[in-house]
């Protein structure tokens, strides 16, 4: 039963500088340039619709090309007691300021060619951990960098076949398979791609193949990784009362450096499986169902996994529009360590986004299940509250406790530890003054369960977050 993370003393937190003092003035400008111009045309402007100064910033006539700006400034004070971004952590306080900034520029000829550019600058003010912190991906800090640059044409103006190619966002569903993971300061997915484009009437089919980027501050451009190579197949079913996808991925990795239960070698992973959402009765009932299977080689085992999310909710007809969800997730451990066959779920390539297994990210898609119970009411235009209760077990009681990136935290080979993980219990409110300004705040405290105390260092959990958001 032994904590394989290593502990840290406390160090010198890192300097803001005068970043902080930069971006907040921006920010508040920002806002009040956006404000006053509403609140004069109140009357005669809907609600939803963006500021006239933004509109003016989209489609831009450039001769026989349109351009269309975007930027999107975000700073979000984070406060963690009991655990950092790498993890639970009993022992640790931190208390920091992510900044991120993002420029886009979207060039298009005749609406089926376009030149799609975006940069990102990423920082972290005030925090006790540092860079040295994360030598393989940085999740909060990268100075100014290329997010995206991709150019996408389709082979005629009927927008049948076309291609994308260049680094690129991939995103599909909600998220849970193939998602940015854009939650994160620098985004967890981004990739140096080729894809292939199929529309038809009742099919739409994008062909893939890529490696993901990594984020690394001391590298410009950021660089793609050395594996896995991804290969993928998403299809989405249109023109049916539900969305409903079908998807193949299939990961490479010939450098033999994937660690199995008997030594290192190749990965070889194929992910079948497919995605739906839908609603009844007129919105009242909402629905959704995720399930791959995974099998192949994991180094020198068989590779033989599944992952599964349902969830069920209810919008009841009464003021303030309170809805009611459930929802399981569930990906499968590895049950024996000595009999060749890995059944620890990966996650495929989602991103661990903002309450997806709970708001403190302490929690990934693999030897996990995560009962969950949603409560959410709209009091008013642009405001909404919703609270979440999460329970978490392990799949398997011997295999490991794994955080985000499918990293394992913790883990008791006898079993004897059990398999309760611990509850959270998370609260958020989200207010949209305005069309550019969204606003965000959360609290969450994780309670200990028997697994996380019989192993060692266990205590009471909490998470607060203030978030502001401007784009356009």
């Amino acid at each position: 039963m032994v904590d394989p993370r290593p502990s840290r003393s406390i160090r010198a937190p890192v300097r803001c500088g005068s970043w902080g003092h930069v971006f907040l003035p921006i920010l508040a400008l920002l806002s009040a340039l956006t404000w006053c111009p509403a609140r004069a045309q109140a009357r005669s402007t809907p609600r939803d619709q963006p500021s006239e100064w933004t509109r003016a910033l989209k489609d831009i006539p450039l001769g026989p090309l349109r351009l269309s700006l975007g930027a999107e400034l975000r700073l979000r004070f984070e406060s963690d007691h009991q655990f950092d971004v790498r993890g639970y952590a009993p022992g640790t306080r931190d208390h920091f300021l992510l900044e991120r900034f993002r420029l886009t520029h979207d060039l298009r000829w005749k609406h089926w060619v376009r030149l799609f550019v975006e940069l990102r600058d990423a920082h972290i003010f005030g925090s006790q951990l540092d860079r040295a912190d994360f030598p393989n991906r940085n999740p909060v800090e990268d100075s100014l960098d290329i997010r995206q640059a991709y150019l996408e044409a389709f082979f005629d103006p009927s927008h049948v076949f076309g291609v994308r190619v260049g680094r690129q966002q991939i995103g599909y569903g909600d998220a849970r398979v193939f998602g940015p993971g854009t939650w994160g300061n620098t985004g967890r997915y981004v990739w140096d791609a080729a894809m292939l484009k199929l529309r038809l009437r009742y099919l739409q089919l994008d062909l893939w193949a890529g490696r993901f980027v990594v984020n690394s501050p001391q590298d410009w451009p950021n660089r793609w990784s050395d594996a896995p190579t991804a290969f993928v197949a998403y299809a989405k079913i249109r023109r049916l009362p539900l969305r409903l996808d079908f998807f193949y991925a299939l990961k490479l990795d010939w450098r033999g450096q994937t660690a199995g239960e008997s030594g290192a070698g190749d990965l070889q992973s194929h992910s079948v499986g497919f995605q739906l959402q839908g609603t009844l009765h007129r919105g009242l009932f909402d629905y959704g169902a995720t399930f791959v299977t995974q099998v192949g080689r994991w180094g020198p085992d068989q590779l033989l996994a599944f992952g599964a999310n349902a969830k069920l909710g209810f919008v009841m007809p009464a003021p303030w529009r309170p809805r009611l969800g459930v929802q399981l997730t569930w990906g499968s451990g590895d049950r024996d360590a000595t009999d060749g066959v890995h059944g620890t779920f990966d996650g495929v390539f989602g991103g661990a986004d903002l309450s997806r297994y709970g708001q403190m990210n302490l929690f990934f898609w693999a030897n996990l299940r995560d009962y969950e119970i949603d409560f959410a009411v709209r009091p008013r235009h642009g405001l909404k509250v919703l609270v979440e209760y999460h329970f978490f077990t392990l799949d398997e009681a011997t295999d490991a406790w794994y955080t985000t990136g499918l990293k394992p935290l913790r883990q008791d080979p006898t079993g004897a530890a059990g398999s309760e993980l611990g509850h959270e219990i998370d609260v958020r409110i989200h207010w949209s003054p305005l069309p550019e300004l969204a606003l965000l705040m959360g609290y969450s405290h994780f309670f200990p369960g028997r697994f996380a105390r019989s192993t060692p260092g266990a205590a009471h959990a909490d998470w607060v977050m203030l978030q502001a958001k401007y784009g356009f």
